[in-house]
C-alpha cells in the first residue's frame, strides 16, 4: 500500500562535526518529525547513510536530491508524495497534514530572507545555465519540498547534470560562487523545464530565521501566555540563522519546552 514519505535528512558529515556542534542538534528535529509521521499515517524515512562516501564530491545537499528516489527504489518503498526536510527543522506537534494541500504538484516555499545572498548566488551560477534569465520571483529554499513519482525523470535529470558537470559545480561551490551547494542550480533545473509548481502556500509551513524576525519573544502584554511566536504561529520551525555552533543549544531549549506535547 502506498504511502507518503518524510525523507529527513540527518546525514553527519565528520569533517564539519565541530563546526556543527557534532550535529547532536539532529535528535531534537528527528523527535518532532516521527512523532508528526505516526499521527498522520506517514512513513518516516531517514537518510542517515550517503550513497557517495566523499563528502566533498558528493555533498549531503546534493544527495539529498540526487539519490532520493534510486534509495526509494533500494529500499523497495513504495510511495505517493515525498516530503524532502532538512535537519535543522522541527515540526509542531498539532501541524496539519501537509500533504493533502500540494494538489500533486512540486511543493515549495519561496525564499526572501537574505535576497542579496539570493541575487549573489543567482547571478553566480547563471554561467552554468547558459545565462538563462531566472525568475527570483519563484526561487525557492531547497530545505523543505514534496514532490511525487511524476517527478522521477526531473530528478533524474538533475543527478545527471551534477554527474555531468561535477567539477565544475564543486568549482561554483568552493571557488567562483561560494553560495549555496544545489539550491540555486536546482531553482535553474527546474525554471529551465518549466516545472508546474506550488509556491502559494503560508510561510507558518516554514519559519526561517526566527532570532533575526524576533520570533523567540513572545506578547509581553500577555503576562499568562509567553509561548513563543513561531511556536503560535508556525508548523515548522528552521532554526538556520543562526551560528551553527549554537543550534544544538537552541533546539534543546525549544525541545524543553514542548517536549510534553510529542508523548
Amino acid at each position: 500500500m502506498k504511502k507518503n514519505v518524510v525523507w529527513w535528512i540527518g546525514v553527519r558529515n565528520n569533517q564539519l562535526a565541530s563546526k556543527y556542534d557534532n550535529f547532536d542538534y539532529f535528535q531534537y528535529s528527528r523527535n518532532t518529525w516521527e512523532h508528526w509521521c505516526k499521527k498522520h499515517n506517514v512513513l518516516f524515512v531517514p537518510f542517515e547513510e550517503p550513497v557517495e562516501k566523499d563528502l566533498h564530491r558528493f555533498r549531503v545537499n546534493w544527495q539529498k536530491a540526487i539519490f532520493c528516489f534510486d534509495e526509494m527504489d533500494r529500499r523497495g518503498i513504495d510511495f505517493n508524495q515525498i516530503a524532502l526536510v532538512d535537519s535543522s527543522s522541527m515540526i509542531k506537534w498539532d501541524a496539519p497534514n501537509f500533504f493533502e494541500m500540494t494538489e500533486n504538484k512540486f511543493t515549495a516555499w519561496p525564499d526572501t530572507d537574505n535576497l542579496k545572498w539570493i541575487y549573489e548566488s543567482v547571478q553566480g551560477y547563471k554561467p552554468y545555465f547558459d545565462n538563462f534569465e531566472l525568475d527570483i520571483s519563484k526561487y525557492f529554499s531547497s530545505g523543505f519540498l514534496i514532490f511525487n513519482e511524476t517527478h522521477r525523470e526531473l530528478f533524474q535529470g538533475f543527478k545527471n547534470l551534477y554527474l555531468e558537470n561535477i567539477d565544475s559545480f564543486i568549482d561554483a561551490q568552493d571557488r567562483v560562487v561560494k553560495k549555496s551547494t544545489e539550491q540555486t542550480a536546482l531553482n535553474y533545473w527546474l525554471q529551465l523545464n518549466d516545472v508546474d509548481m506550488k509556491l502559494d502556500l503560508p510561510i507558518t509551513w516554514k519559519l526561517t530565521h526566527l532570532n533575526r524576525k524576533e520570533m523567540f519573544r513572545f506578547n509581553w502584554q500577555l503576562n499568562i501566555d509567553k509561548t513563543p511566536f513561531f511556536i503560535k504561529h508556525g508548523h515548522v520551525w528552521f532554526l538556520n540563522g543562526i551560528p551553527k555552533n549554537q543550534r544544538t543549544q537552541s533546539m534543546s531549549n525549544i525541545w524543553e519546552m514542548i517536549w510534553s506535547q510529542y508523548e
